[in-house]
């Protein structure tokens, strides 16, 4: 039977409606399409209730704002793609209606990926920025709001690039049972399993700078001067408000990598029924999507009530900017003597 310019035997047919239409395969469809759509409302409840008016420095707050825009558009990218799986699988007319060409779910695929890989490219970009913050102490918090670009610049090129090179080798006329297929892919799955390995490295990376972040800024050093104590306070703000995102996005992103990477080599051992199921029920991302977003709705909440304190005038007459500044002037002051 053909479908477009693609001409599919029957028996692949068959073998796709067989796939689709399983209950082990359409489970997760729905339990994916559920996550995507909490994700997006989290979000955006976090954002209309909450803002991102984040106590951060320039920087560390526009990071946490890619970060959001790369797991909100994944969402709603995983909510239309598993949604329409779902849907075409309970209506379709013949066999051939649940086989997909790659040309038609080459778009929704890069957008996933993408996000992602950008999900963690935005995390290493987060723990270069609290590293710098960390090594240039007091000079970080007002001489460096220009590297915010260049880290969101960086961030979204990486996972654009890999994506690209990943699929680069497309076959548009490559049948698929799901349009998020990569690891089944005889035309992209060496190189995204390529791009996987890159990932678990990085997540590595992640995980042994904040740590090390974090062990570096809860050293209390005695004769320090207050611009130096308080570049060490924002950081453990920042770091302590990054720890459950880095968390899950490292140990279970990893996780499923490991498992990824192991079912493949058994590959040529298993069904290809078994192994799509196994491999759709593996993919866990939009799990961790969701529960990135209810860290990001906990770090907004937290973040607002510690602007409603500091809006708090501290003699019933000082507003926060004068606070602030007198501060300022105390630590420039203390500063100057000590050159």
């Amino acid at each position: 039977m053909s479908q477009g310019s693609m001409v599919i035997p029957d028996t692949v047919c068959a073998f796709n409606r067989s796939v689709a239409t399983n209950f082990l395969y359409l489970l997760p469809e729905i339990m994916c399409s559920l996550s995507g759509i909490a994700s997006v409302a989290i979000i955006f409840y976090s954002f209309f209730l909450y803002g991102f008016r984040l106590l951060f420095h320039y920087n560390a707050k526009i990071l946490m704002i890619l970060l959001t825009i790369f797991i909100l558009i994944f969402s709603l990218d995983i909510v239309y793609i598993c949604a329409r799986q779902v849907f075409i699988a309970l209506t379709y007319q013949n066999d051939c209606d649940l086989v997909f060409e790659t040309s038609s779910c080459s778009m929704f695929r890069r957008v996933a990926l993408t996000c992602f890989v950008g999900v963690t490219s935005t995390q290493f970009c987060q723990m270069l920025e609290r590293l710098i913050a960390t090594v240039l102490e007091e000079k970080y918090e007002f001489q460096t709001q220009w590297l915010g670009g260049l880290f969101i610049l960086f961030s979204v090129l990486s996972a654009i690039l890999a994506i690209e090179w990943t699929l680069w080798n497309e076959n548009p006329l490559e049948p698929m049972t799901h349009c998020l297929t990569y690891s089944a892919s005889a035309s992209i799955g060496e190189r995204m399993y390529m791009v996987l390995y890159g990932i678990l490295a990085v997540d590595l990376f992640i995980l042994v700078v904040f740590f090390a972040l974090w062990r570096k800024n809860k050293q209390k050093v005695l004769s320090a001067g207050l611009n130096k104590k308080y570049q060490q306070y924002e950081n453990l703000v920042v770091l302590r408000a990054l720890f459950p995102m880095v968390l899950l996005n490292s140990v279970f992103v990893s996780f499923y990598i490991l498992i990824a990477v192991t079912v493949r080599q058994f590959r040529e051992s298993m069904s290809i029924l078994n192994y799509k199921l196994i491999a759709i029920n593996t993919f866990i991302f939009p799990y961790v999507s969701l529960l990135l977003a209810v860290t990001i709705l906990l770090t907004t909440r937290n973040e607002f009530r510690r602007r409603q304190q500091r809006k708090l005038k501290p003699n019933g007459k000082v507003t926060t900017q004068t606070y602030f500044n007198q501060y300022q002037r105390q630590w420039s002051v203390i500063s100057d003597r000590k050159f």
